[in-house]
């Protein structure tokens, strides 16, 4: 598995990767924005990085990440594993190779990211990796963070 630079080749095929059980990819589906939208965001939004996930030549999945100038934190912003990709135990690889990256960064001290509260996998897959509950609400999303 590894990260990949959104290119001419593969943006096409990462926008149309979906988390919709009927894979077809919305603007906004159960528990993300589209990456189409996410992509657009970090064109016209400084500071947002994004990426492919791949496994053995096949993207499976999209993260955007970086530095939010509204809050000055690193914050894993998007992450989507497609549909057909999930139950197999990529996200948790996949959330390992993002933090590397996102440790990486200047000035990185904690990394945080949202969920909606009933998201119980993601939640219970955030906290394995050491992410704790903020106890704050973004945009209607339970708030973690993670101590670098």
């Amino acid at each position: 598995m590894k990260l990949v630079e959104i290119n001419e080749d593969n943006w096409r095929k990462i926008v149309f990767l979906s988390t919709n059980e009927d894979g077809k990819a919305t603007i906004v589906e159960k528990f993300v924005a589209s990456n189409a939208l996410s992509i657009v965001q970090s064109v016209y939004e400084t500071g947002w990085i994004t990426r492919g996930i791949e496994v053995e030549d096949k993207l499976i999945g999209f993260t955007m990440y970086g530095l939010d100038e509204e809050t000055s934190n690193y914050w894993l912003c998007r992450f989507m594993i497609d549909h057909q990709s999930q139950g197999k135990g990529y996200g948790r690889k996949a959330i390992e190779l993002i933090l590397n990256e996102i440790k990486q960064l200047d000035g990185c001290e904690s990394i945080y990211l949202s969920t909606e509260p009933d998201n119980e996998a993601a939640i219970k897959l955030y906290e394995s990796l050491g992410f704790q509950k903020t106890g704050k609400l973004n945009e209607g999303e339970a708030e973690f963070m993670l101590k670098v």
